[in-house]
């Protein structure tokens, strides 16, 4: 059972992640040291595995799995909308989250000639 900080929860409120993402990024997100991270091309996989097997339940006509592929599908997409989402992990504390795709401005270097 991993526990929520205080410092998560804002977080998750500021950027528009709920527990049901979590849940899925832990489920299905690659572990790289303290964090869980799960980005666009892993969601397209997964997109494409749920779309396998959501025809299957359909063949076999099984309602209960085909409503539970359809709500994990829902996530996979508004995660794939929001570029991913990484997760930092501490023991059992779940630290912080974000987006994953941040692009970072750089500062442009002066291309003229320098002045003293």
């Amino acid at each position: 059972m991993v526990k929520l900080t205080r410092h998560i929860k804002e977080k998750m409120s500021q950027r528009g992640i709920y527990k049901d993402l979590l849940d899925i990024v832990l489920i299905y997100g690659v572990v790289k040291q303290d964090k869980v991270i799960l980005n666009r091309k892993r969601c397209k996989n997964i997109l494409i595995r749920l779309d396998f097997f959501y025809k299957k339940a359909k063949a076999l006509k099984d309602r209960l799995h085909i409503k539970n592929l359809r709500k994990s599908r829902s996530i996979i997409l508004k995660i794939l909308d929001k570029g991913g989402i990484t997760l930092v992990i501490v023991g059992d504390r779940l630290i912080t989250t974000y987006n994953t795709n941040i692009k970072f401005k750089r500062r442009r270097r002066y291309k003229g000639k320098k002045r003293y």
